[in-house]
C-alpha cells in the first residue's frame, strides 16, 4: 500500500468505501451550480463523488487506526454499497507471507482507533454482533471517542436520529473499550487531537508532528477541494456552519504557513493527500503522489 512519511510517522490510506454520488449543491445547499462553474477539476462529471477513507498512522510502536468508515453494510440508504475495511486492513497491517493465516488478521493488529467525530460512515466498523451481541472488531485497541460528540450524540433527542451511535458507539463504553478525550489529547508524543468543531460539536482533527515535519488528518473539516478555496462553504449536515468556517480557516492557515501535508479521507484518492498552496491570493489544493 502507497503511504507517506512524516519525520519518523508513517501514514497510510485505507478506503473502506465508494458511495453513489450527488450533485455538488445537494451536498453543500447553501452553492449553486455557478459557483461550481469554477471548480469542475473538484467533481466527477459534473457530480460531487465522496469516499469514505480511513487512516493508518505507525508513531512511536503504535499502530492508529483513525475512523472506522462506513461499515460492511450493505447499506440500503448508500445504493447498498458494502464496506471493505477490514480486508482492505488485511493487506496493510498483515506481512504477505502471514495473509493465508486464517488465525491472523487486522483485529490484532491496531492498538488504537480514534474518531474524528461520530456520523454514521466514520465509526462503521467499531462493533461486530453475534447473537445480539457486541464485540469490538479491533479487540485490543482503545477507542478514542471526543467527549463533546459523545455528550451531544447519546442526548435522547439527538440520538433518536442516530441509531448507528447506538449500535456502534455505545456498547464500547459497556464493553469497557471506550476513552472520551476532549481537548489536545496526546496519543503519543508525535500524534495528537485538535478540537475543530463545527461539523459536529466534538470534531477533532489529528496532528502529526515528528523529526521537524508536520501533517494532519481533517476528517470532515474538508469534504471536496473546492473548500480549500471556498471556505465559506459548508456541507448541509455541518451543525453549527459558523463554527465549522471558522475551524476551516484555522486549519487551512496553518496547513499553508507551517507546510503541513494535508489528508482528506472524503477526497479522491490520488488526490487525498497534498498540501495548500496560495496563488494570486486565493488558497488551492496540491496533490502529492504517494
Amino acid at each position: 500500500m502507497a503511504s507517506i512519511t512524516v519525520g519518523n510517522v508513517e501514514i497510510i490510506p485505507v478506503l473502506d468505501m465508494v458511495p453513489p454520488p450527488r450533485p455538488p449543491t445537494a451536498m453543500f445547499p447553501d452553492t449553486s451550480d455557478a459557483d461550481w462553474a469554477g471548480h469542475a477539476d473538484a467533481l466527477d462529471n459534473g457530480q460531487l463523488q465522496l469516499y469514505y477513507g480511513c487512516w493508518v498512522v505507525r508513531s512511536e510502536g503504535a499502530t492508529i487506526l483513525v475512523d472506522t468508515g462506513m461499515g460492511p453494510g450493505p447499506h440500503p440508504d448508500r445504493g447498498n454499497v458494502e464496506g471493505e475495511l477490514f480486508e482492505r486492513l488485511r493487506d496493510v497491517l498483515i506481512p504477505a507471507d502471514r495473509r493465508n493465516n486464517t488465525n491472523v488478521g487486522p483485529s490484532d493488529e491496531v492498538n488504537i482507533v480514534v474518531h474524528t467525530h461520530l456520523h454514521g460512515d466514520h465509526v462503521g466498523w467499531n462493533l461486530r454482533y453475534s447473537g445480539g451481541m457486541p464485540a469490538p472488531y479491533f479487540r485490543r485497541a482503545r477507542y478514542l471517542v471526543p467527549r463533546a460528540d459523545w455528550d451531544h450524540f447519546t442526548d435522547p433527542e439527538n440520538l433518536a436520529n442516530a441509531p448507528h451511535v447506538e449500535r456502534q458507539v455505545m456498547p464500547l463504553r459497556r464493553l469497557r473499550k471506550m476513552d472520551l478525550v476532549e481537548g489536545e489529547h496526546n496519543i503519543t508524543d508525535e500524534v495528537k487531537t485538535l478540537p475543530t468543531p463545527g461539523h459536529t460539536p466534538g470534531h477533532q482533527a489529528i496532528l502529526v508532528t515528528s523529526q521537524g515535519e508536520k501533517a494532519m488528518i481533517v476528517g470532515d473539516v474538508l469534504h471536496n477541494k473546492a473548500q480549500v478555496a471556498e471556505a465559506d462553504w459548508c456541507a448541509g449536515v455541518d451543525i453549527d456552519k459558523d463554527a465549522s468556517r471558522r475551524s476551516r480557516n484555522t486549519l487551512l492557515d496553518m496547513a499553508e504557513q507551517e507546510s503541513y501535508v494535508v489528508a482528506a479521507g472524503h477526497f479522491t484518492p490520488g488526490d487525498h493527500i497534498g498540501r495548500v498552496v496560495r496563488l494570486e491570493g486565493r488558497r488551492y489544493w496540491q496533490a502529492i503522489e504517494i
